[in-house]
């Protein structure tokens, strides 16, 4: 007599193998968001709960809960109307040229010739040069009396007088406007010349039997390859502008006049120079908007241009 054996029904797993795979994957963003929630939103939390309080170091029994009160002085304030202003100025200004100048110079490294590495090595100075050192290194260059570049421009006769560059409303804009400029111009050189590097050369040798140009192989060629390190790069350097107040911060102060007064280096000296943190914070919270509006209207306008044809 055969003994049948019913085989048991197979028990299925509490949580499935795709689940598993997918809680894995999130598991190892962990650190990378306990990180991110504690030096980003944390802090922009604690800038908004400082916006909406009277918070001045010096007068701590006025602090109190004022609501939008911070918010309504800085739109009465004509002062950061205009650092809004000098920051567009600022910004654009020292990023359009940087762009332009930087592409010159990795079109220029991309070439051969003789001592190439040194140059590019050399390309490299101005970036990794502290901030701070940048600007006291400039200030000096631009010194009214003994600067090198009044005494330059007076020995090869373009200027007949000494010009105070950084204490001239007028010139001290364009001033510290050029010393960003020197310093990022290895950003978008290194940036733009590794993605030149990745272009087949193959692409252009075939143009060229074609019959193409250099201004037709650059057109169609260079510049649609390197859509995506344009996009991305100009748009880091933007938001790092926009937010850098350590060149302007050392080389004038934000003066003469306010004539180089950013939102950046206005909200710095509301905040350690008036001690006035609740109004800075106020500042650093529109900033903020400020830099999430520009980023979302610069992918929009941009959208699509980062993907090669």
């Amino acid at each position: 007599m055969t003994t049948l054996t019913v085989a048991k029904p197979r028990t299925r797993p509490l949580i499935s193998w795709r689940v598993r795979k997918l809680l894995i994957g999130y598991s190892y963003l962990v650190p990378a968001a306990l990180c991110m929630l504690a030096t980003v939103v944390v802090p922009i939390l604690l800038a908004i709960k400082m916006s909406l309080y009277a918070d001045i170091l010096y007068k701590p029994q006025d602090y109190r809960f004022i609501g939008l009160g911070n918010y309504l002085r800085l739109v009465e304030d004509p002062v950061f109307w205009l650092t809004l202003r000098n920051s567009v100025v600022w910004v654009f200004g020292s990023v359009l040229l940087q762009f332009l100048l930087g592409f010159a110079a990795a079109l220029l490294l991309q070439q051969a010739f003789t001592g190439r590495a040194l140059v590019r090595t050399l390309t490299l100075l101005p970036w990794i040069i502290p901030g701070v050192v940048v600007g006291l290194i400039w200030e000096w260059l631009y010194q009214p009396n003994y600067g090198v570049i009044n005494d330059l421009l007076i020995r090869v006769g373009l200027m007949q007088e000494r010009v105070a560059w950084l204490s001239s409303p007028d010139l001290a804009m364009a001033a510290v406007v050029f010393t960003n400029v020197w310093r990022g111009i290895p950003f978008f050189a290194i940036m733009l010349l590794a993605g030149l590097q990745a272009v087949p050369d193959e692409l252009y040798e075939a143009a060229h039997v074609d019959g193409a140009g250099v201004f037709a192989r650059f057109w169609h060629i260079t510049l649609p390859l390197l859509r995506p390190i344009i996009v991305v790069a100009t748009a880091t350097r933007i938001i790092w502008t926009f937010n850098y107040a350590d060149l302007i911060f050392v080389m004038t102060g934000g003066g003469p006049a306010n004539a180089t007064q950013i939102t950046s280096t206005y909200t710095l000296l509301q905040a350690y120079s008036s001690l006035d943190f609740g109004y800075a914070g106020a500042l650093s919270v529109v900033l903020l908007l400020v830099m999430l509006a520009f980023t979302w209207l610069y992918l929009r306008t941009t959208k699509g241009l980062e993907d090669t044809e």
